[in-house]
């Protein structure tokens, strides 16, 4: 076997042994995995290694984080916005164009 083949090998071993995958960043399913766990399932030792170096996969926590949160209700929710007066105007239009149509067919029609 290439020198260079059996190091890809070795490589790819210390990739999967420690939890990151062939880009060199924790699997997003697992990073997910553990946040919506909570502190029930504590991080593995090589999981807690590999964020203390990557601040890529220390921002997806951040990210699945803020999502787990807000679902959980957590979060302040976010102000809203009202829309600008043209989208009011289209709205009321849209309505007023609805009500000057012609009446709905509201009787049942008898099938055969």
């Amino acid at each position: 076997m290439p020198a260079t083949s059996a190091r890809r090998i070795q490589q790819v071993k210390r990739w999967h042994m420690s939890g990151a995958r062939l880009s060199g960043h924790l699997p997003p399913a697992d990073l997910a995995q553990h946040v919506l766990d909570g502190a029930r399932t504590p991080w593995p030792p090589a999981m807690l290694d590999h964020l203390g170096r990557c601040a890529s996969c220390r921002d997806r926590v951040r990210a699945f984080e803020r999502v787990a949160a807000a679902a959980r209700g957590g979060l302040p929710p976010e102000p809203l916005v009202s829309p600008p007066a043209r989208v009011w105007e289209a709205i009321l239009a849209e309505v007023r164009a609805e009500r000057t149509g012609p009446a709905p067919d509201t009787r049942r029609r008898r099938s055969g």
